[in-house]
């Protein structure tokens, strides 16, 4: 019998989204036009690895903003998903010139949306940043501040515009009540703060009364006033009035039902 001589087995070859990304630009939009026709995670995972620089770069232009700098680079690799998400390789454009407007619109609106104490029209709020970054880049060109009509120039935009949007960088935090008023002043801005007026609760009450009141006859109004204001006895007002007990008992009842009946119908003419 002969003996059967074993062959050795081909290796499997690897498939293609499990390639090491190579950091030729052929080989990077190869790879975006198979995560075009596959969706495949890994290759997606590949495609943010190899733009990752991208996404910090643009999310370094939003530092000294007042937001934790992981925080931005995470808004700026969404923005670069997003980007990947969308980007046709055939149509002959760069990926950075497509994503650069996604990550940059990303950063914005995280600032819009949560990164304020006061949320700000659109308007506003956009010139803000270009007002920022227009101060930063003349500061370096002309190595001092720049003045408020060299940023109008610099971004387009009327000096009230400008002056508007710089004051509008203060609402993006909101101050606390215990803190200082000033450098110099102890106080704190709850110790200034007024508190409430328990008189204050009947003052719409009193007004009302007083107002339904005045349409009882006087004698009646001269009851209610002694009862519920001087706080004499039905025996002390009689005294006082010339009638008796019962007579006071009587008017008094009536006035009050007169009264509740005044104010469920509304106010006076």
């Amino acid at each position: 019998m002969t003996a059967r001589t074993a062959m050795p087995s081909r290796p499997r070859p690897r498939p293609r989204s499990a390639a090491p990304l190579a950091g030729a630009p052929a080989e990077v939009g190869e790879l975006h036009r198979q995560y075009m026709q596959t969706r495949d995670p890994a290759i997606a995972r590949a495609l943010v690895d190899a733009h990752s620089g991208l996404a910090h770069r643009l999310a370094s232009r939003f530092s000294n903003r007042g937001e934790s700098p992981d925080d931005l680079t995470q808004v700026a690799l969404l923005g670069l998903v997003k980007a990947i998400e969308g980007f046709d390789p055939d149509r002959g454009l760069r990926f950075s010139t497509y994503a650069t407007p996604t990550i940059l619109g990303e950063l914005k609106r995280h600032f819009r949306d949560r990164g304020w104490a006061v949320r700000l029209p659109r308007r506003v709020h956009d010139l803000y940043l270009n007002v920022q970054h227009a101060i930063d880049d003349l500061a370096q060109e002309l190595h001092r501040s720049p003045t408020l009509e060299e940023i109008s120039d610099r971004v387009c935009a009327p000096v009230e515009a400008v002056i508007e949007a710089i004051d509008a960088g203060g609402l993006r935090r909101s101050a606390s009540i215990d803190a200082r008023l000033g450098p110099d002043d102890e106080r704190s801005l709850s110790s200034s703060l007024g508190e409430d007026d328990p008189g204050l609760a009947g003052i719409d009450r009193a007004l009302t009364l007083a107002a339904v009141v005045r349409r009882l006859p006087e004698i009646e109004q001269e009851i209610v006033r002694l009862r519920f204001v001087d706080g004499l006895t039905q025996l002390e007002i009689a005294r006082r009035v010339g009638r008796s007990q019962m007579q006071i008992s009587r008017l008094l009842a009536r006035s009050l039902d007169r009264l509740r009946g005044f104010v469920t119908e509304g106010p006076a003419a």
